[in-house]
């Protein structure tokens, strides 16, 4: 037997209000997290250069200690 019940128009209605608000609720949410991963991908780009600056510094004062034979110890040790 197979009882399928039966939709009324208010039933109908009301499914398509829940749908409705379901959608406003997941555009709503892609929008936050677009914006959020916007920002994130300024603070890695912002991350990145900061590490190529440490490291190129990294590298100039290894290059200056290869240079000078390598690390000076203070006179006091």
């Amino acid at each position: 037997m197979n009882h399928k019940p039966k939709l009324t128009m208010s039933d109908s209605a009301d499914l398509i209000a829940d749908l409705q608000s379901r959608l406003v609720f997941q555009e709503d949410a892609i929008d936050h997290l677009n914006k959020t991963i916007a920002e994130q991908a300024g603070q890695i780009d912002i991350l990145q250069q900061q590490v190529r600056y440490l490291y190129d510094q990294i590298k100039q004062v290894s290059e200056q200690q290869s240079q000078t034979g390598g690390v000076e110890i203070p006179p006091h040790y």
